[in-house]
């Protein structure tokens, strides 16, 4: 395996877009389920005390992953014009917007423990508006960006 393939700028642009694109999609399904991670529901179904403390690791630093993915998105949108699919469209700024913020939210949950966004309205009406506004958001930046030759910025 060539490890400079996959450093390029391009590939992490790509893997940090297709993370970020999985994230908002995962995040919608825990905001759904009343705001919690939904592998905590798989615990449930098979009650393995010891996968807790993994599990809890692997999800701290999936979420420190979702802020440095966010951060290295803004940079390489900053360094690319501030443009996103070649242009200047408010929807996909929209979208791009709720995809970095969301994603500098986890990171910070990651390295505080304590998830901001979700602190500040902390109810179950505020949760579904806000997922269906990350399930908006990743089908928007998809379709964009399939349908620009899988070119971001």
């Amino acid at each position: 395996m060539d490890i400079k393939k996959h450093t390029h700028p391009d590939m992490l642009e790509k893997y940090s877009f297709l993370w970020s694109e999985a994230r908002l999609v995962i995040a919608a399904v825990a905001l759904f389920v009343g705001g919690f991670p939904p592998i905590f529901l798989l615990l449930r179904i098979l009650p393995i005390p010891a996968l807790l403390g993994t599990i809890g690791l692997l999800l701290t630093v999936a979420w420190i992953v979702s802020g440095v993915a966010s951060g290295y998105l803004l940079y390489r949108w900053i360094k690319g014009g501030k443009k996103l699919f070649g242009a200047h469209v408010q929807l996909d700024m929209i979208a791009f917007l709720v995809t970095v913020v969301s994603g500098f939210n986890l990171g910070i949950t990651g390295i505080t423990g304590r998830n901001i966004g979700m602190s500040l309205l902390p109810l179950y009406p505020v949760f579904v508006i806000t997922a269906l506004a990350y399930l908006w958001s990743a089908y928007h930046l998809y379709t964009r960006f399939n349908a620009s030759g899988k070119k971001l910025f």
